[in-house]
This record gives C-alpha cells, structure tokens and sequence, in this order.
C-alpha cells in the first residue's frame, strides 16, 4: 500500500505591502487635501469676520446718523416765545455764557463749557474732520442735552432770570479711546464728554442754504464758507457723512483705499474696513427761524 504524502493547504495568500512610490503618492494626495480644506476653512472664517464686521459697522454708522439727526434737528430751537437767538450754531468768536446758577444759587453749573468744541472745518490729514456744536433754548419741552442731561426747571426759558443760561449746547466730534475711534457729545450740561458710536473715525459736514427764502435749498457750503458769508441764517438742512472702521482687522495684507466723505478725501492704508454713510438732516426749528447773521 502506497502512502500519500501529506499535502499542506494554504489558507492565506502572502500579504503584498505598498510601494515607495505608492506610499509618497498617497501622502502627496493627502497633503493636497489638508491643504485643501484648512485655505477653505480659512477662507469661510475670513468670509465670517468681514460679514461680522461690516454688520457692526453698519449698526454703528446707524447710531451715529440716528444721534447727530436727533441733536442737531433740535439746531435752533426758541421756544413757543420766540425769543431771539443770533446764531443756532457755535462758532468760532462766539461767546459760551457760563452760570453755576439760575439765581437761586441752589443749581449745579448751568453751562459748562470745557468740553465744547466750536462748528468748524478741520483738513483731513487731521485724521478726524469735522466738528459741530448747535444751540438752543431749554424749556418743559426741550431741556436735554446730547449727553442725556436735564436743564432745571429754575433754568428753562419760563423761570430763568437771563434767557442766555437757558441756552443748550451740543458738540460733536470725534476722538480715539483705547486705540478705537469714537464719535462723542458733549453737552452744556455735561461734565464730560461720552462716545456715543464706536467705530467712527472721521465726519465731514456740509450746510444746505436756502439763499432767497423760498422754501428750498440752493447750495451746500463747508462751515468755512458759511461763516465767511455770515449766512448761519440761512441754514436749512445739514448733510452728513461719516467714515466707519471695523473693530478689527479684517484683510490678510494693508491695502491702499481711498475713501470721499462729501468732497474730502481720506487715504488709509491697513488691513481694517471701512464703509462711508451719509444723511442729510432737516433743520425744522430754522425752517422758520429769523435770525440776525
């Protein structure tokens, strides 16, 4: 009897590794991938912080038009009595009367004057522009400043023994805080001077005049001009226009951009964003004022 001889089956066939070459071309292959997802993911994040940004600018921009419409509408304000008011806007050679009284002796500083600036042109290599103060008379009505700041009753217009320290005043300007620029009020009745938008890094400021009394606006002159003319009195409307920037730099790289607020230009140079908005505002109290020049 023959024997077989044992024969062994094979149960696995003999592992093959992958090759250099297939090994550096898988790695090739994901480096591209990475790639590819951390430019589109940098890319989304980018795309998020401008669009996070330029939301912010724009509600900023809006509180900034919202305040300085709110205040400087108020431009020239008499009271139902009408009483005389040379000028709605403080100007350079204009006297600020200061009262830490109405009389009485028993009201803080009636008008403080420290922190206003005067309606003004300033170069835009200042970096900030313009600057404006209004005024008007405080009575039950009417006796707020910018700053959110009450005129006595002993000091409006019905009890005051002067109507000069019933006057109100609000300036605008603007300033940097920590680094940020900020459009700020400052108020007569105010000690200090508050932000009131962030963001706000330079305003320009254009006067409509309505030359011939007939009801409508004939041309737009800078403060410089205005004054030059002694034509306050003919002040209907202010266009405004403000430069917003973003909190936080949004381009990878500076870049040049040069930006019009009204017939100013202003040139930067970094990686922040800006926007530009305007508004016109409508002085209604000298629609139908009668001042002197």
């Amino acid at each position: 009897m023959r024997l077989k001889p044992m024969q062994t089956k094979q149960g696995f066939k003999t592992q093959q590794g992958f090759s250099l070459v297939e090994l550096m071309t898988a790695s090739a292959l994901s480096l591209v991938l990475v790639a590819g997802v951390a430019t589109i993911y940098m890319g989304s994040r980018q795309t998020y912080n401008a669009r996070d940004e330029l939301s912010t600018m724009q509600e900023n921009a809006r509180s900034a038009i919202n305040a300085l419409t709110k205040h400087l509408e108020h431009a020239g304000y008499t009271t139902p009595a009408h009483l005389p008011l040379a000028k709605a806007f403080y100007v350079a050679g204009d006297t600020v009367p200061v009262s830490k009284s109405c009389g009485g002796g028993a009201d803080s500083l009636v008008i403080n004057p420290v922190n206003l600036v005067q309606t003004d042109d300033n170069n835009a290599a200042s970096g900030t522009g313009d600057t404006i103060s209004v005024v008007f008379y405080a009575d039950a009505s009417l006796g707020v400043d910018c700053a959110n700041s009450a005129t006595p009753a002993s000091c409006q217009v019905a009890s005051a023994p002067n109507p000069d320290y019933s006057r109100v005043y609000n300036s605008f300007y603007v300033d940097s805080v920590g680094g940020m620029p900020n459009l700020f009020c400052a108020g007569s009745r105010t000690s200090t001077a508050i932000p009131v938008a962030e963001g706000v890094e330079a305003m320009q400021f254009a006067y409509g005049l309505d030359q011939n009394d007939d009801g409508t606006v004939d041309t737009y002159l800078d403060a410089t001009a205005v004054k030059a003319a002694s034509r306050w009195y003919q002040v209907r409307t202010i266009k405004a226009s403000v430069l917003v920037r973003s909190r936080e730099p949004v381009f990878n790289a500076a870049e040049a951009r040069n930006y019009t607020l009204l017939e100013t230009n202003y040139n930067r140079n970094d990686r922040y964003q800006r926007t530009v908005h305007t508004a016109v505002i409508y002085l209604r109290n000298l629609a139908v004022y009668e001042g002197g020049a």
